[in-house]
C-alpha cells in the first residue's frame, strides 16, 4: 500500500504497517461506484459522517481506510484520529443481520488487537445499537448528545423553506440580484476554492477549523465531483462567487453536506436550500442537516430551520 509519509506524517510508521498487514487501503475517490451498492443494502439510514463523499473529502484531517469483509458481505471503515493518536471503526457498510454484524464485530476486534488498541466504534445511529452491543463484546456506550444531526421529513424542511422570513428572504435575493447558477463539476474546483479562502478563511483562524481544513474539504469534493456522485450548486452574483452547497442522495437519505454563503447578499442561504432541495431532494423520505459541532450559533439556526425536527442519536462504542 502506497504511504506519502508526509500526509501522515503524525502516523507510526508500525500502525501504517499494521493496516496494511490486514489489508487495509486508502479510500480513494475511484471506490465510489464499488461502495454504492453496499449503501443501498443498509437497512436504515447513516448519520452524515458515514457517507462516501465525507470519507474523501476529509481524508487529510481524517485518514479512512477500508477492507472487505471475508465474504464480500460488508465494508470495513477505519478512521485514525490525530488527536488521540489511535484508529476507530466507522459503522460497517452493508446489510445487516444479528449473526453477520457478530461475525463483523469479531473481525474488527482482531484487526483491532493486532494493531495493540482496544475496539472502538463511532457513529453508531439507534438502529444499528443493538446489532453491535449483542455481538459478544461488552462495550461501554457513550451517548454524543452535543453532536447529534438534525433530520427533517421533506414536508417538515419545505414547511420550513415556506416560513415567511425565510420566503421573503429567497423572493428578495431573486428579485434583486444579478445572480447565475452552475451545477457542480470539476472545472469549478478552482472557483470553489478561492471562494472559500476569500469567504471562510478571512474570517476565520486555522485553529477554528477544528475538524480540519474546510477549504481543502471543499476542494477534495469538487475535483472529483463528477465521479463522487454529489450534487451540489455554485450561486455567481454579478459574474462573481458568492455561495455553494454540496448534498448527497442516497437510499432515501439526503444530507446537506456544506453550505457555505457571503452573508450580507440578503436572501442568498436561503436561495442554496431551496434550489438545492427542489433539484436534488424532492424524493428523498428524510434529510439530514448534520451536526452543530458544538457551536451555539449554529445550533439555534438548525433547531429553527423548520416548525419541527428530530435530532439523530450517535453513539461511541469503546471496548471495556
Amino acid at each position: 500500500m502506497r504511504q506519502d509519509t508526509k500526509k501522515y506524517f503524525d502516523m507510526p510508521e508500525a500502525f501504517l504497517k499494521s493496516l496494511s498487514e490486514r489489508g487495509y487501503k486508502e479510500v480513494s475517490w475511484e471506490l465510489q461506484k464499488v461502495f454504492d451498492p453496499y449503501y443501498d443494502k443498509m437497512n436504515g439510514h447513516w448519520c452524515a459522517n458515514t457517507s462516501f463523499l465525507n470519507f474523501w473529502s476529509w481524508r487529510e484531517p481524517i485518514p479512512t481506510f477500508y477492507r472487505f469483509s471475508d465474504d464480500k458481505e460488508f465494508i470495513y471503515i477505519l478512521f485514525f484520529q490525530r488527536e488521540t493518536g489511535r484508529p476507530i471503526a466507522s459503522p460497517c457498510i452493508g446489510y445487516y443481520t444479528k449473526e453477520r454484524i457478530k461475525k463483523v464485530v469479531s473481525d474488527i476486534k482482531e484487526d483491532f488487537k493486532f494493531f495493540g488498541y482496544p475496539l472502538r466504534f463511532c457513529d453508531i445511529t439507534p438502529w444499528m445499537l443493538s446489532y453491535y452491543t449483542e455481538a459478544g463484546v461488552d462495550f461501554e456506550v457513550e451517548d454524543l448528545r452535543e453532536i447529534q444531526d438534525y433530520v427533517f421529513t421533506p414536508e417538515e424542511f419545505k414547511a420550513g423553506l415556506d416560513m415567511p422570513d425565510d420566503r421573503y428572504r429567497y423572493r428578495y435575493f431573486k428579485r434583486k440580484y444579478n445572480y447565475e447558477t452552475l451545477e457542480l463539476e470539476p472545472s469549478l474546483t478552482d472557483e470553489c476554492t478561492e471562494f472559500m479562502e476569500k469567504h471562510w478563511c478571512n474570517d476565520k483562524t486555522c485553529e477554528e477549523c477544528t475538524y480540519g481544513c474546510l477549504k481543502k474539504v471543499i476542494e477534495n469534493a469538487v475535483s472529483k465531483f463528477d465521479m463522487l456522485r454529489g450534487y451540489g450548486i455554485l450561486v455567481r452574483v454579478d459574474g462573481k462567487a458568492a455561495g455553494l452547497c454540496i448534498v448527497t442522495n442516497r437510499n432515501g437519505l439526503g444530507i446537506y453536506q456544506y453550505k457555505n454563503a457571503i452573508n450580507k447578499i440578503k436572501g442568498l442561504n436561503e436561495y442554496l436550500l431551496r434550489e438545492s432541495f427542489e433539484r436534488f431532494m424532492k424524493d428523498v423520505d428524510m434529510i439530514n442537516y448534520t451536526e452543530d459541532m458544538g457551536m451555539e450559533s449554529l445550533r439555534y439556526y438548525k433547531m429553527h430551520m423548520a416548525p419541527s425536527y428530530s435530532l439523530l442519536s450517535k453513539y461511541n462504542l469503546i471496548e471495556k
